[in-house]
């Protein structure tokens, strides 16, 4: 029973030349397959946030398409994915769901997200109680930066640094041990491989 579910859980792909895949070539094809699909979503994203969404100036284009670069959130949280995702495929723990998959990337997301909506409500609230709201805009009305805009958003460009730097460290975390009991795997089929022989 356990030496029948241990060859399910070892992801024996053979190929036409009868090799092996080992557990841990596959966990890393997911992982790459899982990001390459998220940087393509996001470089989409990063496009209409620069051609729509930003006033037509080029130096806001520019800093719009650079500081939405800085933070790899997508690929990041598809990362974080790919971990839940090779846990439930190839080490068979079928107790990973689909929330406890997306759950950690959700929650990451969600609060950068958020992070950035406050930021954007907290200073649109400051225009309005200046009296530079929508209906009554002022005389000599700028697209461009100031210094004060600057510090107004730091508290936010901070927040969201901390988002991403702790989602690459729990990246890393989970990673490393995954990598651990991927090469158990690996270790125990080859084991097991050569005993046949």
């Amino acid at each position: 029973g356990n030496e029948a579910n241990q060859n399910d859980t070892s992801s024996s792909n053979n190929t036409a030349t009868g090799r092996h895949t080992s557990a841990k070539t596959t966990g890393i094809g997911i992982t790459v397959a899982m990001v390459s699909v998220a940087l393509g979503f996001a470089c989409c994203e990063n496009i209409i946030y620069v051609f729509i969404y930003s006033p037509p100036s080029l130096g806001v284009e520019i800093s719009t398409l650079v500081a939405r670069s800085l933070f790899p959130v997508h690929p990041l949280c598809a990362a974080i994915q790919s971990i839940g995702v090779c846990k439930r495929d190839i080490e068979g723990d079928r107790r990973n769901g689909l929330g406890r998959i997306i759950s950690p990337a959700v929650l990451l997301h969600g609060s950068f997200d958020f992070i950035l909506m406050l930021s954007a409500y907290l200073q649109q609230v400051q225009t309005i109680e200046e009296g530079n709201d929508d209906d009554n805009p002022p005389a000599e009305a700028t697209q461009e930066a100031t210094p004060e805009d600057l510090m107004a958003e730091l508290p936010a460009l901070i927040a969201c640094i901390v988002f991403v730097v702790t989602g690459c460290v729990y990246y890393v975390k989970e990673s490393r041990q995954q990598t651990a009991r991927l090469d158990a795997i690996d270790n125990t089929a080859r084991d097991n491989n050569s005993l046949l022989v």
